[in-house]
């Protein structure tokens, strides 16, 4: 992959001689008996968009979080404006106005939008809550966004891009001069990436300094003004983003030169009966009876925006939604899900959209999200787990796929996003299933693990496994799938054979402009649709 950098000079507000806004310096930070940051410096600037980008347990979060006060350093200052600060706690960091937009959305989903972006400063007469005033100045920073939502409307009725603009008029709203946004564009769509880009560039023309941390290098390189690489908790270099390319950058991070995954597919011939065999599928997403076969050894790729249908396809094969219609066939035979139990039983797996609300318990130890799948096998008796057995098989995959952490009884909210999925998609590898459902499996990982990742998955497929794709980067797709299927408002519009699906023209069906019907997938035998 080459990343070229796109509108990258560097035209900050401030004068080279003007004190940056926030200034990191020689920050130091140990948990135990790990160092996670040594002696690292960053500065941020009025007017820029700064990158930030390194490997997972690179330590970026944690020294995102130490600006904005959530840690406090053991080494080194915190400089705002040319003065050395500490804060007490984050509220402390906003009011000094430095605001963070963590990956994981932080906002209250059974709160209004306005509720939210007033957390913890709803305005107050008499002892009454100035609802109006709030509903008011909400819809006025929304406004200067762009955005047009209802103030009074549920935060939880919101899609993914949407949510993301609350989080940032709430900064805005705390007056913040610096906003820290992490990972912001993993779960969004294509337009609603645009759209993100359109505003914070708006931000920098205001002056605000803003810290982008992301692993996808073409948003860095679109995007920054300047980009910082850490590696193993330590300052690699900070360069102006038209002075380097992907490459070096991908050097920096991993030590590593640039090499882009490509599969090499197994071309394993069919027999029989398809592994997977889903027959006019109805649910609530889907407009059109949906027909599909995975077979043995094949990675067939699903991919659409937010509300075409992909996702419900991906919950109704996992026994998490009931489909209206349609028959699911495994090896030959019809199967009924009556829940995720069923699937499990039958050596199915999913990674789900959501890692913190679907598929980790935050306060459990690295170990038991690890064993969550396999209780049945390691059962001795009612009420007991075999602990060594669990042991092993959880080092093991710590192992394999390079998780960061202290150990297997390490907490897992502890540990960095990316490293939070990994044991996610370590969990169902630990249970050798012969069905892998991925709904975005290298959602926030970095390019060293997603290499890995793709490795893997091509590994299981020589070994015979089937494997349903979806991912919010097409070209993950496209690189990985034997045949892709595009929707587009509830439809299959359609099925892509081997090495014919280019990022073009999936964007293309998915939005609407493509072909109105299924192309060639009778010929191919690929997926069709009523």
């Amino acid at each position: 992959m080459e990343v070229r950098p796109v509108g990258a000079v560097f035209r900050p507000h401030s004068s080279p001689c003007e004190a940056p806004l926030a200034e990191l310096r020689q920050i130091t930070k140990r948990f135990g008996g790990v160092t996670a940051l040594q002696d690292v410096t960053l500065e941020v600037r009025a007017g820029e968009i700064h990158a930030l980008v390194g490997e997972n347990g690179a330590g970026k979060s944690t020294l995102m979080k130490i600006l904005a006060g959530v840690y406090p350093p053991d080494g080194g200052e915190v400089r705002l404006r040319g003065r050395t600060v500490t804060f007490a706690d984050p509220f402390e960091a906003r009011q000094h106005g430095i605001s963070i937009v963590f990956q994981e959305l932080s906002l209250f989903p059974h709160l209004s939008v306005a509720a939210n972006v007033f957390a913890n400063a709803e305005p107050h007469r008499a002892g009454l809550l100035e609802e109006r005033r709030m509903a008011r100045a909400t819809r006025e920073l929304l406004s200067s966004l762009g955005c047009d939502l209802d103030p009074g409307v549920r935060v939880g009725r919101l899609r993914a891009g949407e949510r993301q603009l609350v989080e940032i008029a709430r900064a805005l709203r705390q007056a913040s001069t610096v906003i820290v946004l992490d990972e912001p564009t993993s779960a969004l769509t294509g337009p609603e990436v645009e759209r993100l880009f359109l505003i914070l560039r708006q931000l920098r023309e205001r002056g605000l300094g803003i810290v982008y941390v992301s692993h996808r290098l073409e948003e860095v390189f679109a995007l920054s003004d300047r980009i910082t690489v850490l590696r193993d908790g330590r300052h690699q270099g900070t360069w102006l983003t038209g002075e380097v390319d992907a490459a070096q950058i991908v050097q920096a991070m991993t030590g590593r030169a640039l090499q882009e995954f490509q599969r090499t597919r197994g071309g394993q011939e069919r027999s029989g009966a398809p592994l997977l065999e889903v027959r006019g599928l109805v649910t609530a997403r889907l407009a059109a009876p949906l027909d599909l076969q995975v077979w043995p050894g094949e990675i067939v790729g699903l991919v659409g925006v937010e509300g075409s249908g992909v996702e419900e396809v991906f919950l109704s094969l996992f026994g998490l939604e009931r489909p209206l219609a349609g028959e699911i066939r495994f090896e030959g035979r019809p199967v009924r899900l009556r829940g995720p139990d069923d699937a499990i039983r039958l050596g199915w797996a999913l990674v789900p959209p959501n890692r913190r609300e679907q598929g980790l318990i935050m306060g459990w130890p690295v170990r038991s999200n690890i064993s969550l799948a396999l209780l049945e096998r390691l059962a001795r008796g009612v009420g007991w787990l075999d602990g060594l057995q669990e042991r092993r098989i959880a080092d093991q995959i710590v192992r394999s796929l390079g998780i960061v952490a202290e150990g297997v009884d390490q907490p897992v909210w502890q540990l960095s996003g990316g490293n939070q999925q990994k044991v996610v998609v370590g969990r169902w590898l630990a249970t050798r299933p012969r069905l892998l459902l991925l709904y975005d499996p290298t959602r926030g990982i970095d390019v060293g693990a997603k290499r890995e990742i793709h490795r893997l998955c091509d590994a299981l497929a020589r070994e015979g496994l089937g494997i349903l794709l979806t991912s919010s980067e097409l070209e993950e797709v496209v690189g990985l799938s034997d045949r892709v299927l595009a929707f587009h408002r509830g439809r299959a519009v359609r099925a892509f054979g081997p090495g014919e699906a280019t990022r073009e023209a999936l964007l293309r069906c998915i939005l609407g402009a493509g072909e109105p019907a299924m192309q060639g997938a009778e010929e191919r035998g690929g997926p069709t649709h009523g």
